[in-house]
């Protein structure tokens, strides 16, 4: 009726064909017979089963499973499982992609923490750091770290050369290379470096500063300078990924961000936080299910909460 033909196969491989860039598609039927078509556009659905070790698993918590293997849930309570106070996300629950487990992940924590809200707090303690490193009266004395990020800055853009470029640069003291700059032993090693060498500015050449700023500025401050007296280069989304099949080219825009990085770094000067307070209550907008959902999660981990519709 809608043109859409059914057929129960094992693919076996699929190939470019010449001149037309369609897709030769070559399967086995289930009478065992070859057949070969051609298509403009494949789409493969692969076949998820059940997590290693989720039998295990299920039978230390003492939760039930559904005929595929994987946790059993009500179709209105994905998160919670047959053992109340147990909650369940991921793959674990059934198949599913990163985005939805996240999602669910975070409903799955709502869940818990309204279970232990009157506990919140109750074990906070302060961090406290080293008193913060006077640098209104020093020169620049600059660091640079590049990340490898694995391959995915790497595989691409020649980092050594990018290191030795950046040494060239007024004001840089110090520089080097690390395979993850964001791992805790590099994060350690910059910390040591900060205090071994005086910096008293740091600039590091990676990923995106979205998810990784906020670490290396906690790391900064960890080592007795102002968390503000940091420069990030992105040469992984803005460099690395566009230029892949350019490699050349990334290096020489790596050594340039890098290059823009440090003289913005020479320039910038200690901030300070100022403490606001929060006002402890939520608001959530839209009177549907999702919204009635979110509402009552916040309640119940004690906090008032504004339902608008």
């Amino acid at each position: 009726e809608y043109g859409v033909k059914y057929v129960r196969a094992q693919v076996g491989s699929i190939s470019e064909t010449p001149g037309t860039n369609n897709l030769r598609l070559k399967y086995e039927c289930e009478d065992g017979e070859l057949a070969e078509e051609e298509f403009d556009m494949v789409i493969l659905s692969v076949g998820l089963v059940m997590p290693k070790g989720a039998k295990e698993l299920a039978v230390n918590l003492g939760i039930d499973l559904n005929k595929y293997g994987f946790c059993k849930t009500n179709e209105f309570s994905p998160m919670e499982t047959s053992k109340p106070g147990i909650f369940v996300s991921g793959a674990f629950q059934g198949p599913k992609d990163i985005p939805e487990t996240v999602t669910q992940a975070s409903g799955a924590a709502s869940l818990a923490t309204g279970l232990i809200s009157s506990a919140r707090g109750t074990q906070v303690t302060e961090k406290v750091y080293p008193p913060e490193i006077d640098v209104s009266e020093q020169p620049p004395r600059i660091g640079v770290f590049v990340c490898h990020c694995g391959i995915n800055i790497g595989g691409f853009v020649t980092v050594p050369q990018v290191v030795e470029y950046a040494k060239t640069l007024d004001n840089v003291v110090y520089a080097e290379n690390n395979l993850y700059t964001c791992s805790q032993d590099t994060q350690k090693k910059i910390t040591e470096m900060i205090k071994e060498h005086n910096l008293n500015r740091v600039v590091v050449a990676s990923c995106t500063p979205r998810t990784h700023e906020p670490l290396f500025q906690e790391t900064l401050r960890e080592a007795g300078l102002n968390p503000h007296l940091f420069e990030m280069a992105n040469i992984r989304d803005q460099c690395s990924w566009i230029h892949m099949h350019e490699p050349e080219e990334a290096t020489i825009k790596a050594k340039d961000l890098v290059r823009m990085a440090v003289a913005k770094a020479r320039l910038i000067e200690p901030l300070q936080s100022l403490p606001l307070d929060v006002t402890q209550k939520g608001l959530v907008i839209g009177g549907g299910l999702a919204g009635m959902v979110a509402a009552i999660g916040i309640a119940k981990q004690g906090y008032e909460v504004y339902l608008i519709e």
